[in-house]
């Protein structure tokens, strides 16, 4: 079992070293539960709830977002540490801080990454689906897309994704 129950009932993550709880290697049950039955994060030595990964993506506890410490709702990763906005029927699902504000999510470099495919929904006119040169998902409205502005995109998504100076610290 890769859960020890404490004496209140509630099953126990194991830690590594460092003080991170770990979840465990196999794929079913990894998430221990409380007392009372449910599912809960592991968190790590700063009280971060951290999601596992499988696969290249975070699985998540059905209906339930991991926070950080602060209290804020925290976006899954990818296996490099990238961000990912989740969606809802399609729609990408800002996540909120404590004071109700939205906050975008940032790539490995900590830079915030704009929900482009966000657009697809503001009205019904037809967006095409491309990646940037960073390989994130983007959706760019159809007449908006001239080969100038191609290039323009192009140019600005590759200034963005090497240049240091944008990134600020985590």
């Amino acid at each position: 079992m890769p859960f020890y129950r404490d004496e209140e009932g509630q099953d126990r993550y194991a830690r590594d070293r460092n003080g991170n709880e770990m979840y465990p290697k196999r794929k079913k049950d990894i998430f221990a539960r409380d007392s009372i039955g449910e599912e809960y994060y592991a968190r790590d030595k700063l009280g971060n709830e951290c999601y596992p990964c499988l696969k290249n993506k975070s699985i998540l506890i059905p209906n339930r977002l991991a926070r950080y410490s602060n209290g804020n709702q925290r976006y899954p990763t990818d296996s490099r540490g990238n961000e990912y906005y989740l969606q809802d029927q399609g729609k990408p699902y800002l996540l909120y801080q404590e004071d109700g504000q939205t906050y975008l999510a940032k790539n490995r470099k900590c830079i915030p990454m704009i929900p482009w495919n966000f657009l697809q929904f503001m009205d019904d006119k037809p967006y095409v689906y491309t990646q940037d040169s960073s390989g994130n998902c983007v959706y760019v409205h159809e007449t908006d897309m001239s080969q100038s502005l191609k290039m323009i995109c192009s140019c600005l998504c590759q200034c963005v994704t090497l240049c240091p100076s944008y990134c600020e610290p985590c």
